[in-house]
C-alpha cells in the first residue's frame, strides 16, 4: 500500500530561501523625493519673504522669483506652491495684491499659466475686495459668468467693459461705468431661453465691497425688465446704499440733433425696479 506524504507544509530549504530574488528598492527615487521636499520648503520660505517683507524692492524680488522657479525645475511644483494657502492662511498671490506689489504679482502670474484653482480664485477675490482693486479683478476675470459664451460669440458680442472711478474716498462715493454690448438682444435671449429666467449678472469691486448688478426679464410678454443690486457672498456688509442707475442711449434718434435724455433709476439694497424695455432706453 502506497503512503502519500503531503509536503506542502514542509518549509523550503535554507538554500532555496536565499536564492530567491530580493525585493528591489529604488533608493534613488526616495532620496530624490526628499531632496524635492527640501527644495519646496526652501522656495516657499523665500517666496514668503518676497511677498511679506518690506525691505525688498521689485528690482530685487523679480530675479529671486526666477531663481525659485528654476530651483524646482520644469515640473509643476512651483505652480502648486503659488496656488496653495500656505502663507498665513492665504496664497502668495493674495499677499502681493494686498501689499500692492503688482509687478511681483504679474511675475508670479506667469507661472500659473492663467489658471487658478477655486480656492486660489476665492482668495484673489478677497484680496481685490480688501484693496478695492477692480482693475485686477477685471483683468483676471474673477467675476461670475452668467451667459453661455458660445452664444455670445455667435452674436458677435464684444466683451463687456466695467470701469470704477472713485469720486470721494472719504465719503465712500464711486462711479461705475458699464458698457454692455447688445444689451436688449441678450436680455431677450435669456428671457426666452429654455433654461428658465437667466440673468445678466455683472460684478464689480468698489468701496471695499464686491457688488453685483442683475438684469433680467421675469415678465417677457409685458416687455418689462428688472434690475437688482446687492453685495456678493462673503463681501463685507454695507451700512447703506444710495445709488442711481443712469442709462444713456448709445446713439441719437433719427432727425434729432441731441441724444435722448438719460434714464435715471434710484437703487437700494432692499429695492427692485421694473423698467419698460424700449429701444430708446439702452
Amino acid at each position: 500500500m502506497a503512503t502519500l506524504v503531503d509536503d506542502s507544509s514542509t518549509p523550503p530549504s535554507y538554500a532555496t530561501i536565499f536564492s530567491a530574488n530580493p525585493i528591489q528598492c529604488d533608493q534613488s527615487s526616495v532620496f530624490s523625493s526628499r531632496r524635492m521636499k527640501k527644495k519646496c520648503t526652501a522656495v516657499l520660505s523665500r517666496i514668503r519673504d518676497i511677498v511679506l517683507g518690506h525691505d525688498l524692492t521689485p528690482e530685487c524680488m523679480l530675479p529671486n522669483i526666477l531663481v525659485c522657479a528654476a530651483a524646482l525645475g520644469p515640473g509643476a511644483e512651483f505652480f502648486k506652491i503659488l496656488l496653495k494657502r500656505n502663507i498665513k492662511g492665504h496664497t502668495a498671490l493674495y499677499w502681493v495684491i494686498v501689499n500692492n506689489r503688482l509687478q511681483v504679482f504679474w511675475a508670479l502670474h506667469e507661472f500659473t499659466y492663467s489658471y487658478y484653482s477655486p480656492v486660489c480664485k476665492d482668495d484673489l477675490r478677497n484680496a481685490c475686495m480688501i484693496t478695492s482693486n477692480h482693475a485686477i479683478f477685471s483683468q483676471l476675470a474673477l467675476g461670475i459668468r452668467s451667459e453661455d459664451m458660445r452664444f455670445r460669440r455667435f452674436l458677435g458680442c464684444p466683451s463687456d467693459q466695467i470701469q470704477v472711478h472713485t469720486c470721494d474716498e472719504s465719503a465712500n462715493q464711486f462711479n461705475v461705468v458699464l458698457r454692455i454690448g447688445m444689451f436688449q438682444k441678450r436680455l431677450r435671449a435669456t428671457a426666452t431661453s429654455d433654461r428658465g429666467d437667466i440673468q445678466l449678472i455683472h460684478e464689480f469691486v468698489a468701496g471695499g465691497h464686491i457688488w453685483w448688478l442683475h438684469f433680467h426679464m421675469p415678465e417677457f410678454a409685458e416687455g418689462l425688465w428688472r434690475v437688482d443690486i446687492g453685495l456678493c457672498w462673503r463681501s463685507h456688509p454695507a451700512a447703506c446704499l444710495n445709488a442711481v442707475l443712469v442709462i444713456e442711449a448709445h446713439n441719437r434718434k433719427s432727425g434729432s440733433a441731441t441724444p435722448p435724455e438719460a434714464l435715471k433709476i434710484p437703487l437700494s439694497l432692499a429695492d427692485t425696479k421694473f423698467v419698460a424695455l424700449t429701444s430708446g432706453n439702452v
